[in-house]
């Protein structure tokens, strides 16, 4: 009895020790203990420069903002993606091959995220639109995007607006692109690359002359002799061909990076599967990736919020390579309780899932962001009381 007794005693002094002075003995620097019972995802932030960062004191109010909300990375867009307040393709960073933004001149706005954000804990990756560029196609007139109209080749200016694209297919545009991510790798200490625009915009594009004769000696296709208007044997040849070229170009970013920053993590921004049209097949490239950030915006589609977690996530994790992250990219569309839906869904179905990315269109609201921390902490409490 008396050695049980001392046993006793001992085991309750080691849980004493365990329960309080462990604890004080981290000290109030140390990051606290993890439960095991989180279920909680990393939040994702994807920010539009101009919207947002027009100097140092707004992108550290932001960064505080998120901090805050436990935020655990920021895709900074560096290169302008659409042609709304600044053409698509002006950058926002010390470039000496891009042209930089205008009131950007003396703001390197890429410099001062890294600084923000790393001091705070956040990753910090540099989102660059690749082929919507209308900085490059005013430069380079001869790399528009041309399109098959009525068995002609014109140049492609959009479907219901203007839009400028230039043609992935040409090498000299991959070079320059390639040449904007390099910039970027070798003189910024970022965490990550977020290539977008990594597309076509139709299936009746490109029709230049030099995307002609390649696809003419190589699939023995002339795209202007397609009907595209109807499904075919040679439509799907070409749909492949187009789809491969993609695939080479996301290679060849990948490797370009390796050589230099081999730490550096390599992702894409992704429409869905139901956009066939556009040319991107992630099957033929996942292998390059780090990671996959598939467009998840099911308002902006008129999907049901459970498309998400199903059609759309099921694309992907059929077509990714096995180790590679998914990481679905929702605008902050909806009510509480679809977006809570959703989250419970993917956690449901797909519990590799780690992180959840959020896209604004405009400028970030605190209240937003902490609307979508509020999001995951309900979607973190349903899936612990399940």
């Amino acid at each position: 009895m008396k050695r049980s007794s001392l046993v006793l005693r001992r085991i309750f002094l080691l849980m004493f020790i365990a329960t309080f002075i462990f604890p004080l003995a981290r000290g109030k620097n140390m990051a606290p203990a993890v439960s095991k019972m989180s279920k909680q995802f990393n939040i994702e932030l994807v920010v539009r420069t101009i919207n947002n960062f027009k100097n140092q004191e707004d992108v550290a109010a932001f960064f505080d903002v998120a901090k805050k909300a436990g935020v655990a990375a920021v895709h900074i867009n560096v290169k302008q993606d659409e042609d709304d307040e600044r053409p698509s393709g002006e950058v926002y960073y010390n470039s000496k091959i891009a042209p930089v933004a205008a009131g950007y001149e003396k703001f390197d706005a890429l410099a001062a995220s890294i600084k923000e954000g790393h001091e705070r804990g956040i990753a910090v990756y540099a989102w660059m639109p690749q082929f919507h560029d209308q900085a490059a196609l005013r430069a380079h007139p001869g790399w528009q995007m041309m399109a098959s109209e009525k068995g002609a080749s014109k140049p492609y200016k959009g479907k219901t607006s203007i839009e400028y694209f230039v043609n992935p297919i040409d090498p000299e545009v991959q070079e320059y692109e390639l040449s904007l991510i390099m910039e970027v790798v070798k003189n910024y200490n970022v965490d990550g690359i977020s290539l977008d625009w990594l597309r076509y915009d139709d299936i009746n594009m490109d029709t230049g002359p030099y995307t002609r004769n390649l696809a003419r000696k190589e699939i023995d296709v002339d795209p202007l002799d397609i009907n595209f208007s109807k499904q075919s044997a040679v439509v799907d040849r070409w749909s492949a061909w187009r789809a491969q070229k993609i695939g080479t170009y996301v290679k060849k970013v990948r490797l370009s990076i390796k050589q230099v920053r081999p730490d550096i993590r390599l992702t894409a921004f992704l429409l869905p599967p139901e956009f066939v049209e556009v040319g991107q097949n992630l099957a033929l490239f996942s292998s390059d990736l780090d990671e996959v950030h598939p467009m998840a915006y099911f308002k902006d589609w008129d999907f049901p919020p459970d498309w998400v977690s199903g059609k759309l996530m099921n694309d992907i994790v059929r077509k990714r390579s096995a180790s590679k992250a998914i990481i679905p990219t929702l605008d902050g569309t909806g009510t509480m309780d679809q977006n809570v839906h959703i989250l419970s869904g993917i956690q449901k179905k797909f519990p590799g899932v780690k992180s959840i990315a959020w896209f604004s269109a405009v400028y970030w609201e605190p209240a937003q962001i902490a609307f979508i921390k509020r999001i995951h902490d309900t979607a973190e409490k349903k899936a612990i009381a399940r």
